[in-house]
């Protein structure tokens, strides 16, 4: 068992099937029929719970390559029919042991549509994902809750380069890089190094790249 409760006080139950705990984020919605997995490792959604609207998910699993970054980074996960038994050649492991493995909190068995319908109303709401009812600490955490610097939380530690026999070298800061940008960029012939967000321009412009990229993805 567990239960969603959101900043009005409304509280969705439901049956647990990530981690042995309690979440508390920012909660949005996503409409994606697939790509749970990139989603779940998207840094644009550090701090957030995430609902998902189509209805059956973690039917093909998890793998080690579908991954946007190199962990998660949302603090809970909702959905509305949660497959126990995956089917896919290139399944390694089962999405809730993945969720447990990562201490993300997650609930399925509860009226995701209902609950789009508020978010789309009322716009992001805090919530948290608990294992028994929320105590009343716990609801009054909800108005308290804030995303304090995401970026300081997803970008790299340090530098590193890729495709480094690539023609023209490029700089990218990383704000909350996502992989698939990087594997698209090196398929254009560049010779890339990924900085940390914080990074001087003089240490950036010492490397003498052709160009800079320094869009920010989240915030």
């Amino acid at each position: 068992m567990a239960f969603l409760t959101l900043n009005d006080e409304s509280i969705y139950e439901g049956v647990s099937f990530g981690y042995d705990g309690d979440g508390i984020g920012e909660v949005v919605f996503n409409t994606g029929m697939t790509g749970y997995q990139e989603l779940l490792t998207d840094p644009s959604y550090v701090g957030q719970i995430v609902n998902m609207t189509y209805p059956l998910i973690g039917n093909y699993g998890v793998n080690a390559i579908d991954v946007e970054s190199s962990k998660p980074h949302v603090k809970g996960f909702i959905v509305r029919d949660y497959c126990e038994v995956p089917s896919n050649w290139r399944c390694e492991e089962t999405l809730a042991q993945y969720l447990k493995d990562n201490k993300i909190v997650a609930i399925h068995s509860i009226d995701t549509r209902a609950l789009t319908r508020k978010l789309r109303k009322n716009g992001t709401m805090t919530g948290i994902i608990t294992q028994k009812m929320p105590t009343p600490e716990q609801i009054l955490s909800l108005g308290e809750y804030k995303i304090i610097n995401p970026v300081d939380e997803v970008t790299a530690k340090e530098a590193y380069e890729l495709n480094e026999g690539g023609k023209y070298r490029v700089a990218v800061l990383d704000y909350g890089l996502k992989l698939n940008i990087l594997t698209s960029l090196s398929a254009h012939d560049f010779h890339l190094k990924v900085f940390p967000a914080k990074t001087p321009a003089a240490e950036i412009m010492d490397w003498n790249p052709d160009g800079i990229i320094d869009r920010k993805s989240v915030v």
